[in-house]
């Protein structure tokens, strides 16, 4: 049970970090909304 509470605290944080990075770096934050947006185009 503790290991699972630590993997999923472990993965909030991550989640927390990439969003902190896409505000560092908005153009790849654009880019990568492009590029999904053209899988359904």
């Amino acid at each position: 049970m503790r290991v699972r509470r630590l993997l999923a605290w472990g993965a909030a944080a991550a989640v927390l970090l990439a969003v902190f990075a896409a505000y560092l770096r908005p153009d790849m934050a654009v880019t990568l909304a492009n590029q999904l947006w053209a899988c359904f185009q």
